[in-house]
């Protein structure tokens, strides 16, 4: 059996004086017997939260390394995470959110493939409360996935995890090697961060055990105002035109379901929010985007099906805006 390796939590704290605790409880009631550090980073909030975090650290009494990381001003959720990752020493990174909490054999769980094998990233399965008591669940066993082209796919078009950041095990190393970080400036930092990610993870564990606690704030990033929203569209255009730069360049098939995955994030959002504002968007990125897909149902044998999600590549760009928008509506009816 290999070594148990050693354990980065990297919790940003921004006015969370609520839920503090018992997110920091939860790490405290760690099972794991390696060794495990918690790095929180103070970035600036203006209640009590960081004064809450002390006292729990003053008072603990058990073997996990507490360290405070402090912002000099607020600097955002991906300041706050690259922080911590940079100060980290453990072999393996794992993100918390301060308003969440985890199982208290979360780490043990995650841990266990890598016993045996040396994964790259572990993820486990987690429940969404308050509002929302729901549950994911992408796999009815724990799955090995091998090879950065299935690794990619997993994610991008069987869609087997969650667009965040927490709840996975990540080799540190992976984000000196591969120059991974988290952009500032993003609300929704964690699609550009798992699309940098994924387009390099050679190995993935998905372990089907409830390791996460994910909370739903009513002005939360998630479910915030109307700014918010714009921004929301801002940051996945912004993200859409990396992914565009910077394209995977293993299975053209599956770089194009990737591309489709932001495209169908701006209209699931126009659709939800009424907004035709990504129309624009939408236009501008086609005309980036040199793809027919005439050539994979030649090549691939697409299927009849398959083809029609990809029809509207071969449109011109504001009549395939149109024709996604239609067939949308008409999936909701």
């Amino acid at each position: 059996m290999k070594q148990f390796p050693n354990i980065s939590i990297i919790i940003p704290i921004y006015n969370v004086e609520e839920y503090i605790t018992e997110c920091l409880q939860s790490v405290m009631r760690q099972t794991y017997k390696g060794e495990i550090e918690c790095i929180l980073v103070d970035d600036c909030g203006k209640d009590n939260s960081i004064a809450i975090a002390e006292q729990l650290i003053a008072d603990y009494t058990g073997s996990i390394a507490f360290r405070i990381l402090h912002h000099e001003h607020n600097r955002g959720l991906s300041a706050a995470r690259n922080t911590g990752t940079d100060a980290a020493k453990g072999d393996y990174i794992y993100y918390l959110d301060s308003d969440d909490y985890i199982s208290e054999d979360c780490i043990d769980v995650l841990v266990e493939p890598l016993l045996k094998q040396d994964y790259e990233m572990v993820v486990g399965r987690m429940k969404m409360f308050e509002g929302m008591d729901e549950e994911y669940i992408w796999v009815e066993d724990t799955t090995f996935i091998e090879g950065n082209e299935n690794v990619f796919k997993a994610y991008y078009v069987d869609r087997k995890m969650y667009a965040t950041a927490w709840n996975r095990l990540i080799k540190r190393s992976l984000f000196s090697t591969y120059n991974i970080s988290f952009r500032d400036g993003l609300l929704h930092e964690d699609e550009l961060w798992n699309y940098m990610l994924f387009t390099q993870l050679q190995s993935l564990v998905i372990v089907n055990h409830r390791t996460y606690y994910y909370r739903i704030r009513p002005n939360s990033i998630v479910t915030g105002s109307t700014a918010n929203i714009e921004k929301h569209i801002a940051d996945t255009y912004y993200t859409a035109d990396y992914a565009l730069s910077h394209p995977w360049q293993k299975d053209k098939e599956t770089y194009v379901q990737c591309i489709q995955y932001y495209f169908s994030n701006f209209l699931t959002l126009a659709a939800k929010n009424k907004k035709n504002g990504y129309r624009e968007y939408y236009i501008q990125l086609r005309r980036k985007f040199d793809f027919h897909p005439w050539h994979l149902l030649i090549t691939r044998r697409m299927s009849i099906i398959e083809f029609k999600h990809k029809l509207h590549y071969a449109m011109p760009p504001f009549l395939g805006y149109w024709y996604l928008r239609i067939r949308q509506w008409k999936n909701k009816q």
